[in-house]
């Protein structure tokens, strides 16, 4: 199993769009059947994994997880959004078909009254490939909306192309403002406040900047736990100081002890520039040196 593959961003990306996607119209008219559902969207992507689109109507992502069961994707992803929502979001789960295939899903809503959006959120099993993460965000009116939507992208070929009739987003690369470079032999992919380097020895940078600061700690067990869950491989995990683009923090630190060769990954967390900031590194193949991606963000003093 990919290692560097079975960790990314979008977790980060699916909550904030939940938790403070931008407003939606209770108005909104769905297309035509003969009309993209997608027509008039903006995809933008996320990693390699997938996309999310923001729509006249409703919010959506896609992701694709090599190597992961659904049964884990949706363990590690149901947990995520219960912690993150600390208490002010109804959850009701059940089961359902989307695309042929056995589906679990989960619909989350806003205990607060004056709320008027709801997600919905599913893990499709791939077979021969891994698991698939879809979400949908409208307001209640519009949930057969999400319906059709959901269908759609659950049916989609493995990590395939945006959809039709969207619009691709090409923002900048940049960590709380300052852009950041893609060494040799890797490549880089961004979303809105948002990024990642991913490069061909295996290793790996990826950041999210979150909607407020006292997120951070949370996402940062977040993701140290949901590492060890989809990694299963042994590990010594200690606290060590280090700085994010020179704000000096605190990281958690996995040594992987896999019989191919040690790994080290490092989770992060601070507000750089008045940003709240997650970063994730994973080195690659046994090399012990922080890899060159990291070593544009991260530090150990």
């Amino acid at each position: 199993m990919n290692l560097a593959s079975s960790l990314h961003l979008p977790f980060g990306l699916s909550l904030v769009l939940c938790a403070a996607g931008p407003t939606l119209s209770a108005h909104a008219s769905p297309s035509t059947p003969s009309e993209s559902l997608f027509a008039g969207c903006t995809a933008e992507s996320i990693g390699v994994e997938g996309w999310g689109y923001e729509c006249r109507g409703f919010n959506a992502i896609i992701s694709d997880h090599p190597g992961v069961s659904a049964e884990s994707l949706w363990e590690n992803s149901r947990r995520t959004f219960e912690g993150q929502a600390a208490g002010r979001m109804k959850f009701e789960e059940e089961s359902a078909t989307l695309a042929g295939q056995k589906a679990r899903i989960l619909r989350m809503s806003a205990k607060a009254p004056e709320a008027h959006e709801m997600s919905t959120f599913a893990v499709i099993p791939v077979k021969g490939k891994g698991a698939r993460r879809v979400l949908c965000k409208t307001t209640p009116e519009q949930q057969s909306l999400c319906g059709r939507v959901l269908e759609k992208l659950a049916g989609n070929g493995w990590r395939a192309a945006p959809e039709a009739g969207a619009t691709v987003k090409q923002p900048e690369a940049a960590l709380a403002g300052r852009e950041l470079s893609a060494p040799a032999g890797c490549k880089l992919l961004s979303g809105d406040g948002s990024g990642q380097i991913e490069c061909g020895d295996g290793s790996r940078l990826d950041w999210v900047h979150l909607p407020d600061a006292s997120r951070l700690k949370t996402f940062v067990r977040d993701g140290v736990e949901t590492f060890k869950d989809i990694g299963r491989v042994p590990y010594v995990e200690s606290r060590i100081p280090c700085a994010i683009d020179g704000v000096r923090t605190e990281c958690t630190h996995l040594r992987l002890l896999d019989p191919a060769g040690r790994r080290d990954v490092y989770f992060g967390g601070t507000q750089v520039r008045g940003l709240p900031t997650y970063i994730s590194c994973i080195s690659g193949g046994s090399s012990r040196e922080l890899p060159q991606a990291c070593q544009q963000v991260l530090s150990f003093r």
